[in-house]
C-alpha cells in the first residue's frame, strides 16, 4: 500500500493519522456509551489544543477527513473555543471500519 500526501513531513502525517484514528474510534465507541456527561468528552475535540492543532488543524486534509466521518465544527459560546463535535447516537458511516483499518495499516507500513 502506498500513502500519497501533499504534506512534506511523512512522520508528521503518520502521527496525525494515529491521533485522528484514536479520536474517531473514541467518538464512535466510548462517545456513544453511558450518560451524556461521561460520553460527551469523547465526542468533542478542542482545536486550539497544541497537539490537536499540529495533528489536525495545521495538517493538510486532516480537518476535512474528520468532517467526512461525521465531526462538525462548533464554536462554544461559553469559552469562545472552536471544537470538532461528534453527534451522540452516531457510530459513523458504513465504510468507517474499513477506513480506520487502512489508516492503521499505513501507520504500521
Amino acid at each position: 500500500q502506498t500513502l500519497v500526501t501533499s504534506n512534506a513531513e511523512y512522520g508528521a502525517v503518520l502521527k496525525s493519522m494515529k491521533i485522528m484514528r484514536t479520536l474517531i474510534t473514541n467518538a464512535t465507541t466510548k462517545g456513544q456509551q453511558g450518560d451524556d456527561e461521561t460520553s460527551s468528552k469523547f465526542r468533542r475535540v478542542r482545536l486550539s489544543n497544541p497537539k490537536i492543532r499540529e495533528a489536525i488543524t495545521d495538517m493538510n486534509g486532516a480537518l476535512e477527513l474528520m468532517m467526512c466521518v461525521g465531526f462538525v465544527l462548533s464554536e462554544n459560546e461559553d469559552d469562545g473555543e472552536t471544537y470538532l463535535v461528534y453527534s451522540p447516537g452516531d457510530t459513523g458511516p458504513d465504510w468507517l471500519k474499513n477506513g480506520l483499518a487502512r489508516m492503521e495499516a499505513y501507520e504500521k507500513a
